[in-house]
């Protein structure tokens, strides 16, 4: 005869809330991963979907407003699926489905946050405020930011899409209510010795909560039912494993091509060298840790001697291997904290931090010397290249602009000097001489 609160029932009873509160935990933390996981991966790829289409749509017209007056982007993008014609490469990005119905909209404005593309309560023309448009991400035509764009709404999801994640909350489900169902049956026949062997189950479950880990394996002991619940426990535990893995992966991949993305924004495609725009920024805020700090700070401006002959008397080709080799002759030149970038055609600077004009000096020159002795004959026999630089070191110029100013007027009178050398702002050539 039972008693109402005897132990066995209380075990019952306890084994029961532990098995369905342990599966739907389980359902709802794998349900809330993969909607997490796949929303993110689903707004990257709206946005290169959309970001295709207005590349698409400013490369046709030229500008917005002569887009705009030409055909509306609503129906320029739908004429321009309906004809399933192959998307220009450089309006196309990374994208893996061109044409799908977007999971979310966009609100887009052009640079200076003037509203081009009505929607979320914004007309058109209307300014969008600064916290907003922070969050907006840019769309390029080439190197210039022609318009950014912000998600707004709930992602609206293809059929696809939804039939996808209804499988999946399907098997979920599926899996909580078989997990729920054999604890119950279980626990009413095994109460008794259900308890030690029930606690490698909610051990294994607790991991999964508390670390993440989906991977989960318990011993199985018998053959009995206890033993068919850990198998079920194992085979469930593998396959949520299995689909978070995959998720995991798609994510990686969508990180690893925004990286790829963000290095191509910010290098020199020829020489590897950081563009200018990065080096105008980075070398701004090293000017302002420098005199935040009371740190020296030396900017560099480099110019190849006599560079526009090489590419008329032995070619393009020559010229370009030049840049490319120079590139790798300055990478192995400095130090991991410096920054050095191509500046524009064969004019290179560097901002080299913590560092005196006597050090910087000392380094520009091994990289004078480095430039001068390298082997050029490989490229064409009768190629000679050297360099000219104009260094400063002058953090009381009231910005980096300045500095950059005085370093090319010290590179000028490197130049006059007869070329080959290093000027510090502030010598002429007869006090170099």
């Amino acid at each position: 005869m039972y008693r109402f609160f005897s132990l066995r029932i209380k075990l019952i009873a306890m084994l029961l809330l532990v098995g369905v509160s342990a599966a739907l935990a389980v359902g709802g933390t794998a349900y809330w991963m993969l909607m997490r996981d796949f929303n993110a991966a689903a707004h990257a790829q709206a946005f290169g979907n959309f970001q295709a289409d207005i590349q698409a749509y400013l490369g046709k017209y030229g500008s917005w407003e002569n887009a705009q007056r030409n055909v509306p982007f609503p129906e320029f993008v739908m004429h321009r699926r309906g004809e399933g014609g192959e998307v220009p490469q450089q309006a196309r990005g990374d994208v893996s489905i061109p044409f799908r119905e977007p999971p979310f909209r966009f609100l887009l404005t052009d640079p200076h946050g003037r509203v081009l593309l009505a929607t979320a309560g914004y007309a058109t023309g209307q300014k969008v405020e600064d916290e907003i448009l922070r969050q907006a991400k840019p769309i390029r035509m080439g190197n210039t930011v022609a318009a950014l764009a912000l998600p707004v709404g709930i992602p609206q999801l293809s059929a696809q899409d939804q039939a996808y994640l209804e499988a999946m909350r399907k098997a979920l489900w599926n899996g909580v209510l078989a997990a729920g169902g054999l604890a119950v049956a279980l626990g009413l026949l095994l109460g008794a010795r259900f308890g030690a062997r029930v606690r490698e189950l909610t051990v294994a479950i607790r991991a999964m909560r508390a670390d993440g880990e989906l991977r989960q394996q318990v011993p199985v002991r018998s053959r009995d039912e206890m033993g068919e619940l850990a198998e079920t426990f194992n085979r469930m535990s593998q396959e949520l494993a299995q689909a978070h893995a995959e998720l995991k992966m798609t994510s990686a991949r969508v990180q690893s091509q925004s990286q790829q993305l963000k290095e191509l924004s910010i290098r020199d495609s020829l020489t590897h060298l950081f563009n200018r725009r990065y080096f105008d920024e980075q070398a701004a805020e090293s000017y302002r840790q420098a005199v935040e700090g009371g740190w020296p700070l030396c900017i560099v401006v480099g110019d190849l001697d006599h560079f526009k002959q090489v590419n008329d008397n032995l070619s393009h080709a020559v010229g370009d291997e030049v840049l490319r080799r120079i590139g790798a002759v300055m990478l192995h030149g400095i130090r991991r904290s410096d920054i050095v970038a191509r500046y524009g055609g064969e004019e290179f600077v560097i901002a080299l931090a913590d560092s005196s004009e006597e050090q910087a000096l000392a380094r520009c020159e091994a990289l004078r010397r480095s430039i001068e002795e390298h082997p050029w004959q490989e490229v064409d026999p009768q190629l000679r290249v050297t360099i000219s630089m104009g260094l400063c070191g002058d953090t009381q110029r009231g910005s980096v602009e300045k500095m950059l100013a005085a370093a090319d007027s010290a590179l000028y009178e490197a130049k006059r000097g007869g070329r080959n050398r290093i000027v510090r702002c502030g010598q002429t050539v007869e006090s170099v001489l």
